[in-house]
């Protein structure tokens, strides 16, 4: 019934979207042998539906987009997400546009993960500038409030960022970016007179354990309704050239610093393609490092080729050995990605197939492991109306 429920709801935004500037519709399907990214390794197949869409209203414009995602062996993990909101674009000179938009958003997981479930409202600012001829800068401000069915998530988060653009006539582009983020859980902590067991199944919702590789629940004990903050700091930077028409190399890295606090949780899991709110941007410190070569091959297909390397510290997190005990150092993982991907954009219609292979290696014995993922899958552009 509520697989159904959430059908009804991407129907009802469909035809909605039917009547949009914009709509896109996309199906991807994916086969995984790794679909909680543990040891313990759960093969299974995720079918994608998504649909977006933007109506304008000048001088605003109301977007919206949803996704269906169903597991086939872990159905209970199926999530159906929402958002929608209006923003607006207004030109303050010849070089310089300014963005803004205000949003709201929810997802609903099925059974094992509905404490998952949360509400959110979201603003975001950009301003946009063209300093000279081939320089453009760029500053962003993200606030997102998020209310969880399990109230240890409950979080309010600030993330601003600048970025410089640097474009050459050799086809060469260089960017810079700076980044600045704070989080705060309002009472991510449990009572310190609840017993350890009891606490964690409290927290969990009877689902820790079992298949899923996980070790209990997520709440820290301690003093009840305190608060936890975060903030984060990085440096990015990219170089992207250009070899005559066919081929485009990029290189890009990034170096993130935890300023202050660190996670209030006693484990984070990390999930393929489905949101947990345990692990974020905020999560970790540390370094990443990717390259990708895109050639365009007969027929007008793209081919893109990739690697990325990432070093995660992880504040708060200590390292468990095979039996759950703490071995007395923060949980670090290095991670070694390889992807190869086609892509085939015709009039209104692209087409997608991505192989990835994964090699994440974690003192936390539990979090060594490796996976495949093949994703095949569909968009289907529409467009109907301009947008200034």
């Amino acid at each position: 019934m509520k697989r159904w429920t959430w059908i009804a709801i991407m129907i009802a935004g469909l035809s909605i979207g039917t009547r949009a500037d914009n709509l896109t519709l996309g199906f991807f399907q994916s086969s995984i042998d790794n679909l909680f990214q543990t040891s313990l390794p759960e093969k299974d197949h995720l079918s994608n539906l998504s649909f977006s869409f933007e109506k304008s209203f000048s001088p605003l414009s109301f977007f919206s987009q949803g996704t269906y995602s169903y597991l086939y062996r872990n159905a209970s993990v199926s999530t159906y997400a929402q958002e929608a909101g209006l923003d607006y674009v207004r030109a303050l000179s010849e070089k310089t546009a300014l963005y803004l938009a205000i949003k709201a958003a929810g997802t609903i997981y099925r059974e094992a993960f509905n404490n998952f479930n949360f509400f959110s409202l979201g603003l975001a600012a950009a301003a946009k500038s063209y300093l000279n001829e081939g320089s453009i800068l760029k500053l962003n401000y993200n606030l997102d409030y998020k209310n969880c069915r399990l109230s240890i998530f409950d979080a309010m988060s600030h993330y601003a960022s600048a970025s410089l653009d640097r474009y050459f006539e050799t086809s060469t582009t260089l960017r810079a970016d700076l980044n600045l983020g704070w989080k705060y859980f309002f009472h991510p902590y449990v009572a310190a007179s609840l017993p350890p067991e009891e606490s964690a199944d409290h927290q969990s919702g009877g689902h820790g354990g079992g298949h899923m590789g996980w070790r209990g629940g997520f709440a820290r004990q301690g003093s009840a309704g305190r608060g936890q903050g975060i903030q984060i700091f990085s440096l990015s930077g990219l170089l992207a050239q250009g070899i005559g028409d066919r081929v485009g190399v990029r290189l890009s890295g990034l170096r993130q610093w935890t300023l202050s606090g660190e996670n209030p949780f006693t484990s984070i899991e990390e999930f393929y393609l489905i949101e947990n709110p345990s692990y974020d941007v905020y999560s970790w410190n540390g370094y990443g490092l990717s390259s990708q070569v895109t050639i365009e091959i007969p027929w007008d297909i793209q081919l893109k080729l990739g690697y990325t390397r990432t070093r995660k510290d992880f504040p708060g997190i200590y390292a468990l050995d095979i039996e759950g005990a703490s071995l007395g150092i923060l949980r670090q993982d290095t991670r070694n990605q390889w992807e190869a991907r086609l892509e085939k954009n015709f009039r209104s219609l692209s087409v997608y197939l991505t192989y990835a292979y994964m090699d994440n290696r974690s003192n936390d014995l539990l979090f060594d492991w490796q996976g495949h993922f093949l994703m095949a899958g569909v968009e289907w552009n529409l467009n109907w109306g301009d947008r200034k």
